[in-house]
């Protein structure tokens, strides 16, 4: 089956997240207000009627397990450690993979200085212009575009090419991507962020574990995961050894910052204001933070090619 267009993928999301933001129990709401502004006519009349909403995501629940409550800790875990690493400076923050990120907007004023890359596909960014310029009236001139064929191009020579500074300190955001991509595409991802950012960068992103690819997990969720994604063509190729993180990010070019797994999640971000848990999130997948480590003799960016 063919693979669907990544502008519906990334609507999918939306989707997910514009249910989870209108959660009444403001400890267990998806602080993504702007999900909704990104969602087509048929997602949108449906956010309208909460029975609804409520009808969709339970099917949902049935199909992808889990998935509800992880795009709800998801979003809150990478929106805490965006906060963390922008009280500590940064020249640069870049969302690979962007799909419909609403950080650049919803943190605007936080931001400051910052400049922001949003690096995509070109027929989900040019969906998500034209959205972004109903919203304020014209496409932001704060964030910087870069519309590309990640099978084709190559972030080398598209990001510097656009206004990237290999030598500033950047934070890079890489969320729902490297599952769906080969082995040998997130070498090439994570090596340029190795290579080609500032002292002090990091990135943050999600990842399964290898034995979901190898059909070989049992972990809450997985196997109807695993079905769901492959009958809609976008199957999973890519998984980290389970508690191997740290070992594959060092031979990555990073050090390990923090790693939360399901239950680490569940625990910090699903507890509803009355103690009680939310959901379960995936039983398979983890968030990891990585920083580049400093190389001797380096200013913090290999500049070399």
């Amino acid at each position: 089956m063919p693979k669907r267009a990544p502008r519906y993928t990334a609507e999918g999301v939306a989707a997910w997240l514009a249910a989870g933001a209108r959660e009444k129990d403001e400890c267990v709401r998806n602080p993504d207000y702007l999900a909704v502004k990104f969602l087509g006519t048929k997602y949108y009349l449906i956010s309208q009627f909460p029975p609804l909403v409520k009808l969709v995501l339970w099917c949902f629940q049935q199909v992808v397990p889990g998935g509800y409550y992880f795009h709800i800790a998801r979003t809150k875990h990478i929106d805490v450690t965006r906060k963390h690493c922008l009280a500590e400076g940064l020249d640069q923050l870049v969302v690979l993979g962007a799909g419909y990120d609403s950080r650049a907007y919803r943190f605007r004023e936080l931001l400051g200085k910052t400049k922001v890359f949003e690096v995509d596909h070109p027929g989900t960014q040019e969906y998500k212009k034209l959205r972004l310029a109903r919203m304020y009236g014209t496409v932001p001139q704060w964030v910087t575009f870069v519309a590309m064929d990640f099978n084709k191009e190559r972030l080398e020579i598209r990001l510097p090419q656009s206004g990237y500074d290999p030598g500033g300190k950047t934070f890079f955001i890489w969320e729902g991507v490297c599952m769906y991509i080969s082995p040998a595409a997130v070498d090439m991802a994570l090596s340029f962020v190795a290579r080609h950012s500032g002292a002090g960068s990091s990135i943050v992103f999600d990842f399964l574990y290898r034995s979901v690819i190898e059909g070989t997990c049992d972990y809450y969720g997985a196997r109807e995961a695993a079905r769901y994604v492959a009958r809609v063509g976008e199957p999973y190729v890519f998984g980290i050894e389970e508690g191997d993180a740290a070992r594959f990010l060092e031979e990555s070019g990073f050090e390990l910052v923090s790693e939360l797994g399901p239950e680490q999640l569940q625990k910090a971000y699903l507890i509803r204001g009355d103690g009680s848990l939310h959901g379960r999130v995936y039983g398979y997948t983890g968030i990891a933070h990585a920083r580049v480590k400093s190389r001797p003799g380096s200013t913090g960016a290999d500049k070399s090619g």
